[in-house]
């Protein structure tokens, strides 16, 4: 997992009971989740955390958050973030609670992180058929096998359909167009 080491360091700040009593610490546990897995416009803020440290609340808050999503990120389960937990020195029940509130919420966290970006969507399957056209109404030529193709793509759990037909050409190039980048995908990871 890659947490800065200001982050890790904050991390630290959760084993002191005395920085942040029990009550402030589960309240910022609370809203760090909730500003995870929730619209971010409705939750709550920290309102009750230590007067005299706000600072450190906020940064603790922010920490929180980061090993969160960077967990999430690296698909950990409840066993590597004990470990990664035990390495920055947090305290037994808190380090407990963290794992509670992160397996609790993994899945939505996860699902969150992949509705950030612009990836175009990710083709799962094709359906095709071929028509044969004795005449079309562009042009008088007889006898054109005509291929009807359906690409079915999944973007944010979103199940999409893309259709077109083509003809025995244009469907060739696509073809080569594919290989061409499957091979130079396959050139880049063997760099």
């Amino acid at each position: 997992m890659e947490l800065s080491k200001d982050t890790i360091e904050g991390l630290t700040n959760v084993l002191h009971t005395s920085h942040i009593p029990e009550d402030n610490f589960l309240q910022i546990l609370d809203t760090a989740v909730s500003q995870i897995c929730e619209n971010p416009a409705q939750v709550k803020c920290i309102t009750k955390a230590t007067d005299s440290k706000p600072v450190l609340a906020k940064k603790i808050f922010a920490d929180m958050l980061c090993l969160f999503v960077e967990a999430a990120r690296h698909d950990f389960d409840e066993e590597k973030l004990r470990n990664f937990l035990y390495q920055a020195h947090v305290d037994e029940e808190r380090k407990k609670k963290l794992c509670e509130a992160y397996i609790n919420n993994k899945k939505t966290i996860q699902s969150r992180l992949e509705l950030i970006g612009n990836n175009p969507p990710h083709i799962v399957d094709v359906d095709w058929h071929l028509d044969y056209r004795v005449k079309l109404d562009t042009c008088n030529l007889l006898g054109i096998p005509l291929y009807h193709v359906r690409l079915i793509t999944k973007k944010h759990e979103t199940i999409n359909h893309v259709t077109f037909s083509c003809t025995i050409q244009q469907l060739q190039e696509l073809i080569f167009k594919l290989k061409d980048a499957i091979r130079y995908s396959e050139k880049l990871t063997n760099v």
